[in-house]
Formats: structure tokens, sequence, C-alpha cells
């Protein structure tokens, strides 16, 4: 993993663009930059960076596709980690890093992953702008969650509180006991790291329920109609973001119609949230390259078989489920 600064867009504390002051977001790279033909733009999670993508970042140099997995801002090795910033201001450095990218390499294709709340902000850039110079888009277990609508009275006390104290670190540890993966080594590693952020600050976590909230709506909108070719793939074991939300999506008419046509669902069984990096996260990443190459090779793959039916008919392990 070699790590480099992209040269980025404005910073605004107050979380406008505004400012005219020079933003460097951190970033990784995996893979040949020179040779290969395709290029991965990938988005971490909620309180982690870009190294969350060195497992399949590392199996996907393999087949020649060349990885860039940048830090959010205030994430991982940027600026004020813990800071929470806008999705607007998210969504405007995603651009700005397509533009960069395509600008340099206007040959290589080029696809954008998304992890869980980097998922979500994909799927809201994706709804926001129909003149990508992309060739695809990838969501693991993204965070399209409608909190709000589901958990008002939670949803509200977390904003009234996320004002009073907004700095104010909290750990669910010892109180929410959930399983992230079954790579008891990657777990190991994250829970001795000093760049992922162990304690998020109550502005964050409100930040994150709103970013997810107005995912939930865009991803309603683009999923009726999706204008980049797009692959989504979901853990039944997610015990982080829960899927009755995104079942109620996909089984709207105007979206159901859509999955195995103007987008591909696949379902994973034996998968976690962090579902790159499971023991078994090798396979999947192996079912996105295929998809990447060429779409048609994955079609008659065991994960993409009747895989609303999965996420309907297998048992649920989230708390809010």
């Amino acid at each position: 993993m070699i790590s480099f600064s992209i040269l980025g867009c404005t910073l605004n504390e107050n979380l406008s663009y505004n400012e005219k002051t020079v933003y460097n977001l951190n970033a990784s790279k995996w893979g040949d930059e020179i040779n290969s033909s395709i290029i991965i733009l990938a988005i971490h999670g909620f309180n982690d960076y870009s190294k969350s993508f060195e497992i399949p970042a590392n199996f996907f140099k393999k087949f020649d596709l060349f990885t860039i997995a940048i830090d959010l801002r205030g994430f991982g090795k940027n600026p004020n980690p813990g800071d929470w910033y806008s999705l607007e201001n998210h969504i405007k450095d995603l651009e700005i890093q397509i533009q960069k990218i395509k600008k340099k390499y206007p040959k290589k294709k080029l696809f954008l992953m998304g992890e869980s709340m980097g998922g979500a902000i994909v799927i809201t850039l994706l709804n926001s702008n129909k003149n990508l110079p992309i060739d695809g888009s990838i969501l693991i277990a993204p965070a399209i969650w409608n909190f709000k609508e589901r958990n008002f009275f939670k949803s509200l006390t977390l904003n009234i509180f996320s004002k009073i104290l907004p700095n104010l670190r909290v750990s669910g540890k010892g109180f929410i006991k959930v399983q992230a993966s079954n790579n008891l080594e990657v777990l190991e590693e994250l829970s001795k790291d000093p760049f992922f952020i162990h304690k998020p600050k109550l502005e964050s976590l409100n930040g994150v329920t709103n970013l997810m909230n107005k995912s939930f709506i865009d991803a309603r909108k683009y999923l009726k109609n999706p204008y980049y070719k797009t692959l989504i793939v979901v853990p039944i074991n997610d015990q982080i973001v829960p899927r009755k939300p995104l079942i109620g999506l996909l089984q709207e008419p105007d979206i159901k119609k859509n999955i195995g046509n103007s987008f591909d669902l696949g379902v994973y069984v034996n998968s976690y949230h962090m579902m790159l990096r499971d023991l078994e996260g090798n396979f999947i990443s192996r079912e996105i390259k295929e998809w990447i190459l060429n779409r048609k090779n994955i079609l008659n793959l065991n994960s993409f078989k009747a895989p609303l039916e999965k996420l309907m008919n297998e048992p649920y392990y989230h708390i809010l489920d």
C-alpha cells in the first residue's frame, strides 16, 4: 500500500464550499497505475478510512485493476479526524477526484466503489449527477437506511443532544454487541488502528444518520431509472445496517422490475457487513471483478439468482429489525 495526497477541494470548517483553502485528501493506491486499463475509486464507510480496501484491492490488482481509495474529510489521515463534514462536501470532493482521474487517464475505464456510508454517498452522487465520466458503480453493503422515519424518537433525541454536546465522544462498547466481520484478525487490527475512529462525536453520529436518510431518498429515485451500470452487493449477516429498509425499496414495482436488468443485485448468505474483508471476501471480490470485466459472466452465478427472495427469506440479525 502506498499513501499519497490527492489535491482536492475547498475547505470550510462550517461545512460550506465557499472558502478558497486547498484541501488535500489522503489516499492509498494498489496496483499498476500506468498499465492498468481500469481504475476503481473506492470510498470507505463511517469511522473507517482508505486502508479498508487493502484486502480487495490486493486481489483486484492480480487482474490489472488499479484501486485508489480516498480518506473522506474528517476520517483517516486527513486533518481534523472525527470532525463531521456535510454530504455536500463529500459529493463535491468525489466529483473533483473523478474529474482529476479522467483528465490524467482519459482512456482508462473508471468505476466507483462505495462501502457502507461510502455506498450511501455514491448513490446520492449518482442520483445528483447524470454526466459523470464513469463506467459503473459498485455499492458494498450500502447504508441505505431511512433511520429517522423508522426510529423517529431516537433520531430526535440524537439530534437534540448533538446540538447540545456536539463534541462528546461516545462508544458502543459494552452496550451494543455486534459483529462486523467473521475475520477476527481484521477486527483485532482495527481495534488497535489509530486512524480508525473508535469513539465518534455525537455530531458525527447525527450527521451519518442524516446522510443515510438522504441516501434512502436518492436510492428510491435512482433505482427506478439507473443511468449508470450499477451493482449492489448485500451481506445477509449485516449487524450494522438493517436490510428491511433496502428490501422495502427493492419491493417497489418500479424498482423490482429493474433488478437484473437496469442494475444487478448480489446477495451473500455467509457474509457480514465488512464483506470484502471477511474470510470469504476474495470470493465476493472475484465476482465483482467478473462484473466489472464482463457483466454477463455473473448473471448465472448463485449470488445473483433470486436475490430479493434471499433478502426476504433469510433470518435477520440486526437489532433494529
